[in-house]
């Protein structure tokens, strides 16, 4: 019988095996989100005329896109110390960059996602059960269609979807 203790294989030097794959993940997955971020226009590199009011007023005015970008790629070039991560995990300060790494790409992928994601369509109802319970599902890959669907069972596809769109935004104009 085993134990229910935690087995000496399960952490990778000082992290957990889900902060391991966390950073593991954030490492690879890094190298398509900063290029992204520079490309979608999220973050720019000219000369910004920065004022710092000393009375305590708003803050520095740099975008946080631009702050997450800087943040990750200097993580990125820390842990370029260790020819390998998991090198890294088995030192305490690569330990902590790799964990930091890992919530920092995590934070900045939940704010700025690259893709769409399936999300709830809140103003309209389900064609049928008359509930507002439909959920937007962007294409999965390439040639797949855009599907609005319900749990009940309904399903719209594109056309349908952008056709009743189209005749809730015409009866928000005629209703103002």
């Amino acid at each position: 019988m085993e134990s229910t203790e935690r087995l000496e294989h399960e952490d990778i030097g000082y992290l957990s095996m889900k902060e391991w794959n966390r950073a593991r993940w954030a490492a690879d997955y890094a190298l398509k989100f900063l290029p992204w971020l520079r490309i979608a226009g999220y973050v720019r590199f000219e000369v910004e005329d920065v004022r710092v009011d000393a009375s305590g007023g708003a803050g520095i005015g740099i975008p946080p896109t631009k702050l997450a970008y800087i943040e990750i790629n200097r993580l990125l070039g820390e842990l370029n110390r260790w020819t390998e991560l998991e090198d890294a995990a088995n030192d305490m300060l690569g330990q902590f960059l790799l964990a930091s790494l890992g919530r920092e790409m995590s934070t900045a992928v939940a704010r700025w996602p690259m893709e769409d994601r399936p999300h709830r369509v809140d103003a309209m109802r389900c064609g049928g059960c008359e509930q507002l319970t439909l959920t937007y599902r962007p294409p999965r890959w390439e040639g797949d269609e855009i599907r609005v669907d319900c749990y009940c069972g309904y399903v719209l596809n594109h056309d349908e979807f952008e056709r009743s769109v189209t005749l809730i935004e015409l009866e928000q104009r005629e209703a103002s």
